[in-house]
């Protein structure tokens, strides 16, 4: 193809582009800073989308550097106080903080201009859920295996709440192999052994209780495990009458979770903090654009961290056969 046919391709490209655009308005996410609205829109998408962004505590951070309060995981809050006294009591308040300091990261999205074509309408909100989605499926995945020393360009972007918790001396621990070292399947003996691993303190009824967090495949394994059981609770699980829950903890299961691995915490113990000026950039008379007949590119910049308030509230549990 000669360089006239080519520009003259482009040339109709970006002309059916520009007849796509006249059919809506766009100005919402035509580039710059999230208005607030929008912000809390992409920002309930993210949470729905991820299982451990919408289980954990997940704050919106008006600056880039911050402390953030704790909620004070299984800490006793009730005090005594003397006739008279009213409500001061003898307690002294909770000043201590989680220290968030978030990493820039871009998702991008390529609108196609047949998608444009078949909308009648609502495509800012298409492409604000796209870029959620996307933001909340890689950042899940990043919260959990982060890990600032690998080599892998994705993971070392920051330390995920695996790393945190492993490098922690408050942490406690539980490993599932038996006496030769050998990895084990999940089983009931885990689930024990992990709960007297918690002190007792966090295993009370708070605002939720702790839970076992896994990959999805070890999961369904011992969901298998259960149903073959010839009782009851086999047959419960069997018919999806009835959700694992061993000695009455929840256990989930979660995509891209390592199958060697698994914790036992409260949800709100996991953090997850994003910057709340989020900026999107708008590329739509490009070559590359032009080229892959799309109507436009879309990078949205976040800055975010993750944090976990108090590693001696979890059990990391190791030594799972995979």
């Amino acid at each position: 193809m000669s360089s006239t046919d080519t520009t003259d391709t482009l040339d109709r490209t970006r002309s059916a582009n520009q007849q796509a655009a006249d059919k809506f308005d766009t100005t919402d996410v035509a580039g710059g800073v999230l208005p607030r609205d929008l912000f809390e829109q992409f920002y309930q998408a993210v949470q729905d989308t991820a299982t451990m962004l919408e289980d954990g505590r997940t704050v919106d951070l008006p600056r880039q550097k911050m402390a953030i309060p704790k909620i004070s995981v299984g800490d006793r809050q009730r005090r005594g106080a003397d006739e008279g006294q009213g409500d001061a009591g003898a307690a002294s308040v909770n000043t201590s903080q989680v220290d968030m300091d978030v990493e820039k990261a871009t998702v991008s999205y390529d609108l196609t201009r047949e998608a444009v074509d078949d909308t009648v309408d609502n495509v800012d909100e298409i492409i604000l859920d796209m870029l959620a989605r996307q933001l909340a499926i890689d950042t899940q995945d990043l919260a959990i295996n982060g890990d600032e020393a690998s080599a892998d360009a994705f993971l070392n972007q920051n330390d995920g709440w695996l790393k945190i918790l492993q490098n922690d001396g408050d942490v406690n621990t539980y490993d599932h192999t038996d006496g030769g070292g050998t990895a084990q399947a999940v089983n009931t003996a885990l689930f024990n052994s992990s709960i007297l691993a918690m002190p007792n303190k966090y295993l009370r009824s708070g605002r939720t209780d702790p839970r076992f967090y896994m990959n999805l495949d070890q999961l369904q394994n011992y969901h298998n495990d259960l149903a073959e059981r010839n009782d009851p609770l086999g047959a419960a699980v069997l018919m999806g009458d009835d959700d694992a829950t061993p000695f009455d903890y929840d256990v989930v299961g979660v995509a891209n979770w390592p199958k060697d691995t698994a914790v036992f915490t409260h949800p709100e113990n996991f953090i997850y903090g994003l910057y709340d000026d989020v900026e999107i950039r708008v590329l739509t008379d490009t070559d590359k654009v032009a080229e892959n007949d799309l109507f436009a590119r879309y990078f949205m910049r976040v800055r975010d961290d993750f944090a976990v308030e108090a590693p001696e509230a979890a059990v990391v549990i190791t030594g799972i056969a995979e």
